[in-house]
């Protein structure tokens, strides 16, 4: 034998075997001996051969039980004296798993938890035969795989091992760790004495390996997935009473578990273990590792609720763990990141972010394992790529994790978090007596018991050597979830605007002396997980999820309206009626649909028109700021000689074709659809008409998360009717209808365009019956793009329209918040598409696209099917987006203001924002009300709230009459009426 071109084969696998025995080869079906072995069957070579070449055991996908079974003995030539065990290792990837021992069930797993190391009992080591029957049950998703089954070998306890039992193990870390086979060895019998003799000998001398691990025990939790809520609850109550028992019996063990909402179910529900853990976290071995108040979504999820998720979370984690510093944003399994989380994130307090999610890129590995990740405004994190989540106590694993930390970093101290994940387990007996096993082996890895905390410590000694990263972390994979489940994202945004208008209300009652209480958002921030809000759950969490919303929509609308009748008001008003904008926008143009009849304003008649849905169209009078309008009606009279402002213009260009326009913006329409566009110069936005398309959408893995890679090479028809049917033609609005057949489902499209409103409204109504379908917009346009900006999580992002690198063409396809804008070349101008929640969008310098609907099936069967109704809004523009104010016209286009039968005075309540600011929230304060904005233009802007108002950033003493916003600065300010 050759050792050079053997040793890691033959020789090394005939040494192996003195602690190893694989036993693949002797499994059969269950009652069919005399079939043959099951490894000998030709159905997973044939359908899947990459994995029969690793010597897999597979079984077809669906949930398709398979039995096996096994007589095991005692191996001949191993040690039976009672210094020495065997374990049973086996791994999996089944939905189920079942191993019985002589008629008794001795271990469970699923997909999570898959693998297991079962002492064999002492009477197999004295000769008797143990027959094993192993069930696995196939994935609905996947086919089935039995990874590894085999027999080792170890000393009883921990400590020197005298009969070399753990020799073989050694071995193979000394050559992961590069180490040599002297050539001699080829003359040597591997399962000879000399041989053990010669590799015990060769390893004393060996250097050991450089490096250390510093390891923590932790257990990863999806609060739903494939398991609704309720059943999240019963396995953090394990996980933490698991953890807590193996502390007691393992003084070295320290345990770190995320999510403030979990520990708040605990205190809530079993204040006793509550009691426990908060024991265990001030003596320092429970380590709260949090940030946001859930490990939530953060690509779909506005600015303000990434706000309150990492507000609310770290004010929580203060409460409950105060013996803690809580500087640390703890997200390993989240779908991406957007550029704006670190101003978020440091704005609550947090310094570190720590994720693994990225390490799942599909295209490009993500070049860094230890970085500063840098926001637009200054901010910074100090950010860490975790090892893999969900590991075991392997020793090879773990030198292969601390050697590509090494080689990343040139650190030689690695992390290393064991622990059943997913579906939470945390440590287990098996992972701490493995761990304790190599402790103190010259082949292993040295390992250190500490906390997270500890372990960021030390790195931040060299922070000023690490890399910048400029960017959003975007994930290449999970390109779909921005389009799954349109239902959530449309409960999301209706919950979200309902507590950031009774917020704004409770900060206007701050302003005026009075009391008012403060918005519970903690059921949105719970549904914005990042399994339920992207949809990739099973159909029981979004069954369950129904009522939360319902109840949490009707609480928020609730208190928003007692806080409005709680403002201030005169007593004499003859209005009964108000209009109210609870945004500080820096102009509304109200249009609103009223009920019929005769509608004025401070005794101003104001321009109505009768709509075909019933009541009647109103045009108000422009406003600013938070603002309220006092409505009155005289029922019966329709009539009025108001002249509007901007009013529509329809023109019939035959051929069944009309021209519409504003003043603002003006389209050419026929039943073919949008035909043309055009700003107010008259210019074409469009190059051609409008286009809906449908595309077959499958044959991927994570098929709720991600689209079709190769798409649009799948294109399949769109059926268009000859049907144009007008329901309103001005002057205040024009409205029309268009419908289209997709396969089995039907589409209304409407467009309807207002009096003086820069933007042409786009809703479709949906009876969606396909399955793996993708249905898109196409915007083919006229003038080329060189950069496309969007409003994404904490700010926004500005992207080259055509791609240049690598990263730029993996994402084809992105998530965007509420709007999204071609910029053109000197001297502008550009598209927006104006949203009404978050989509998936994809663009090039010729063209935008809008992904409206799809069809998965797994883990919801009957994901998207049913009615959908989904708004956006086509915006030409000239100059930049941000002089043009698109920011701000998207929440007006989203939130378009509010009407009640309600008394109010005509007031401006709060100074109104110029363009270039975004505001994110308006809450109450002790010395009047904070107010959070976004500059996402590029330049400096400053405001001046105006007479009788004072300004200050939130942790300044002295207010001014005005502040200066820098460039992508999220900012707090406190704002009071000066005396």
């Amino acid at each position: 034998m050759n050792p050079d071109q053997v040793g890691r084969s033959e020789w090394i696998e005939t040494f192996r075997s003195r602690s190893r025995r694989d036993l693949r080869a002797g499994w059969r079906r269950l009652g069919a001996a005399q079939a043959g072995f099951f490894l000998d069957e030709s159905w997973g070579a044939t359908h899947r051969p990459d994995w029969a070449k690793r010597g897999l055991l597979i079984w077809p996908r669906g949930r398709q039980w398979l039995r096996l079974e096994q007589r095991l003995s005692w191996p001949d030539g191993w040690s039976n004296r009672d210094s020495c065990r065997a374990r049973l290792v086996l791994s999996w990837w089944a939905e189920q798993m079942r191993l019985w021992v002589d008629g008794v069930l001795v271990h469970e797993g699923d997909l999570f938890d898959t693998a297991c190391r079962w002492p064999l009992p002492g009477r197999c080591r004295q000769g008797a035969a143990l027959d094993l029957v192993l069930e696995l049950c196939s994935p609905l998703h996947d086919d089935g795989a039995l990874i590894s089954s085999h027999l080792d070998l170890e000393p009883q306890t921990a400590g020197p091992d005298h009969e070399g039992t753990l020799l073989p193990a050694a071995l193979e870390l000394h050559l992961a760790a590069d180490g040599d086979l002297p050539p001699h060895w080829a003359e040597l019998d591997p399962s000879g004495t000399e041989a053990q003799a010669a590799v015990a000998a060769h390893l004393h001398q060996a250097e050991p390996p450089r490096g250390l691990l510093h390891w923590l025990g932790h257990a990863h939790l999806d609060l739903a997935w494939l398991w609704p809520v309720a059943d999240t609850w019963q396995a953090a109550e394990r996980t933490f009473r698991s953890a807590l028992a193996l502390m007691r019996r393992w003084p070295e063990l320290r345990f770190a578990h995320s999510t403030p909402a979990l520990y708040a179910w605990v205190e809530q529900h079993r204040p006793a273990l509550f009691a426990e853990i908060q024991a265990a976290s001030r003596a320092g071995r429970w380590e709260p590792i949090n940030g946001p108040w859930v490990e939530s979504d953060c690509v779909l999820v506005s600015t303000a609720s990434l706000w309150n998720q990492f507000a609310l979370g770290q004010d929580d984690s203060r409460r409950r763990f105060p013996e803690w510093t809580h500087e640390l944003a703890w997200l390993p399994d989240s779908f991406g990141f957007s550029a704006g989380l670190p101003a978020v994130a440091s704005a609550t307090g947090v310094r570190w972010f720590c994720t693994h999610k990225l390490a799942w890129n599909a295209d490009n590995p993500f070049p860094h394992r230890l970085f500063r990740w840098r926001g637009r405004g200054r901010s910074e994190l100090h950010s860490l790529m975790l090892p893999p989540i969900g590991r075991r106590a392997d020793p090879v694993e773990m030198l292969d994790e601390q050697r590509a930390w090494h080689q990343a970093t040139g650190l030689e101290a690695a992390l290393w978090i064991p622990g059943v994940g997913d579906h939470g387990g945390g440590p287990t007996e098996e992972l701490l007596e493995q761990i304790e096993l190599w402790e103190g082996q010259a082949a292993a890895l040295p390992t250190r018991a500490g906390t997270v905390r500890e372990f960021l410590a030390e790195l931040e000694q060299g922070d000023q050597a690490w890399p910048v990263w400029r960017d959003e972390l975007f994930l290449e994979l999970h390109r779909g979830c921005a389009t799954s489940r349109p239902d959530q994202k449309r409960h999301n945004r209706t919950l979200e605007r309902l507590l950031r208008e009774a917020d704004a209300v409770s900060a206007l009652l701050a302003i005026a002396g009075r009391d008012s209480g403060s918005s519970d958002w903690r059921p949105l921030l719970f549904q914005q997980f990042h399994d339920i809000l992207p949809g990739t759950s099973i159909p029981e969490v979004f069954d369950q999820a129904e009522p939360v919303w319902r109840s949490a929509r009707r609480q928020a609308r609730q208190e928003r309206d007692r806080r409005l009748a709680r403002l201030p008001r005169p007593e004499d008003t003859a209005a009964v009626w108000s209009w109210w904008g609870l945004q500080p926008l820096a102009s509304w143009s109200p249009l609103v649909r009223l009920p019929a009849g005769s509608w004025s304003a401070d005794a101003v008649s104001l321009p109505q028109q009768n709509a075909a849905a019933g009541g009647t169209w109103v045009q108000l009078p422009r406003q600013h700021g938070i603002c309220s309008v006092p409505l009155r009606r005289e029922p019966g009279l329709t009539s009025c000689a108001a002249e509007p402002r901007q009013a529509v213009v329809i023109t019939s260009l035959g051929a069944g074709a009309w021209r519409v326009g504003n003043g603002l913006i003006e389209l050419d329409v026929s039943s073919a659809g949008l035909l043309a566009l055009r700003d107010r110069d008259g210019r074409d936005q469009l190059s051609s008409s409008l286009q809906l398309e449908r595309y077959r959408d499958r044959d991927e893995f994570w098929d709720a998360w991600d689209l079709a890679v190769d798409y649009r090479s799948q294109p399949l028809g769109v059926l268009c009717t000859d049907s144009l049917e007008w329901l309103d033609q001005g002057p205040l609005v024009a409205h029309l209808v268009l419908r289209r057949q997709l396969g089995a489902s039907c589409l209304r499209l409407d467009l309807r365009l207002k009096a003086d409103t820069p933007w042409l409204e786009l809703i479709c109504g949906i009876d969606w019956r396909q399955t793996h379908e993708l249905l898109r917009f196409e915007l083919p346009l006229a003038t080329p793009a060189v950069r496309i900006a969007a409003d994404t999580s904490g700010g926004v992002i500005e992207r080259p329209a055509a791609p240049m690198t690598a990263r730029e063409q993996a994402r084809w396809e992105v998530p965007v918040i509420s709007w999204f804008a071609s910029q053109s070349a000197a001297p502008g101008g550009g598209m927006a598409v104006l949203l009404d929640g978050p989509q998936g969008v994809d663009w090039s310098s010729d063209r935008l696209g809008i992904s409206l609907l799809r069809g998965p099936t797994w883990p919801d069967p009957s994901a998207d099917r049913g009615w959908h109704r989904q708004r956006l809004a086509l915006m030409p523009f000239a100059g930049s987006w941000s002089d043009a104010g698109v920011s701000q016209a998207a929440i007006a286009f989203r939130e378009p203001g509010w009407c009640a039968d309600l008394p109010a005075e005509q007031r401006q309540w709060f100074p109104s924002l110029p363009f270039p600011l975004t505001p994110v929230g308006l809450e109450r304060h002790a010395d009047g009300c904070v107010l959070k904005l976004l500059n996402s233009g590029s330049a400096r802007c400053r405001w001046t709230p105006g007479a009788g108002w004072r300004v200050r950033r939130e942790a300044d003493s002295m207010s001014a009459p005005a502040v200066v916003i820098t460039p992508g600065e999220l900012v707090s300010l406190v704002v009071d009426q000066s005396s």
